[in-house]
C-alpha cells in the first residue's frame, strides 16, 4: 500500500513539473498578439515575393557590441546581444527584401553622415533604394520568484534616396520558468528573435511604403 502511495505522489510531482514548463513557455508579442514562431516568417511561401528593393544595412559599432547585464539570484550575467542581433537581422532582411548588403560603420552618427550628398561615401550609398540603420531602444530583464523575464525593443530606420524615411519597431518578450529545462541566456536569445520577427511583420504590413 505504501509503495502505491509513493508512486501516486511521484506522478503528481511529475505532472506539476510538466505544467510549470508548459505554463512558462516562451511568449512573443506583436502589438499585443501572442505567437510561438521562433524564426522569421518566409512570406514567399504564402505567395508574397520579396519586396523588390535593394537595402544597405549599416551596422553601427555600438549596435554590434551592444550588451546587457542582469542581476539574478546567482549573480550578474552579461548578455552579448549585438552580434546575435546582427546575424538574426541579416537572415530576416534576406527573406523580406530582394537584395541586402551589410556594412559595418564606426557609429550611428557616422551612418547618418553617409546619407548626406556631401559625404564621400554617399556615391556608393546611392546605389541602394534604402539605407537601414538599426538601434536597440530598450532591454529589460527581471528574475522573479519562479521565472525569468526578458523584453527587447528594436528599431530600424529605412532612409530612402529622396530623403524620406520609414521607421519600423519590433518588440519581443519571453518568460521562462526557473524549473524549466532552459536558462536566462535562452530567454534573452528568444526575446531577440521575437523582436526581429516583429520587425519583419512590421515591414510586411507596410510593404506598400517601400514600393512606390
Amino acid at each position: 500500500m505504501k509503495s502505491i502511495k509513493i508512486v501516486v505522489v511521484l506522478f503528481m510531482f511529475f505532472t506539476l513539473g510538466c505544467s510549470t514548463m508548459t505554463g512558462s513557455e516562451h511568449r512573443i508579442s506583436h502589438g499585443g498578439a501572442h505567437e510561438y514562431a521562433l524564426t522569421p516568417v518566409d512570406y514567399s511561401q504564402y505567395g508574397r515575393p520579396p519586396i523588390p528593393v535593394k537595402i544597405l544595412l549599416l551596422v553601427p559599432a555600438e549596435f554590434e557590441r551592444f550588451d546587457h547585464i542582469s542581476n539574478y539570484e546567482r549573480g550578474s550575467t552579461r548578455y552579448l546581444l549585438g552580434p546575435d542581433a546582427e546575424l538574426e537581422m541579416r537572415e530576416a532582411f534576406g527573406i523580406e527584401f530582394a537584395k541586402v548588403d551589410v556594412w559595418p560603420v564606426q557609429s550611428e552618427a557616422r551612418a547618418i553622415e553617409m546619407l548626406s550628398p556631401y559625404d564621400p561615401e554617399n556615391v556608393r550609398v546611392q546605389a541602394y533604394d534604402y539605407v537601414a540603420i538599426p538601434k536597440f531602444l530598450r532591454v529589460d530583464s527581471l528574475g522573479r520568484r519562479e521565472k525569468y523575464e526578458f523584453e527587447i525593443d528594436l528599431q530600424v530606420e529605412f532612409n530612402a534616396k529622396n530623403g524620406s524615411s520609414i521607421t519600423i519597431k519590433g518588440h519581443g518578450e519571453s518568460m521562462i520558468g526557473k524549473y524549466a529545462l532552459s536558462t536566462p541566456e535562452k530567454g534573452a536569445n528568444l526575446s531577440l528573435q521575437y523582436a526581429i520577427s516583429a520587425l519583419l511583420d512590421g515591414i510586411e504590413k507596410n510593404r506598400n511604403l517601400f514600393v512606390r
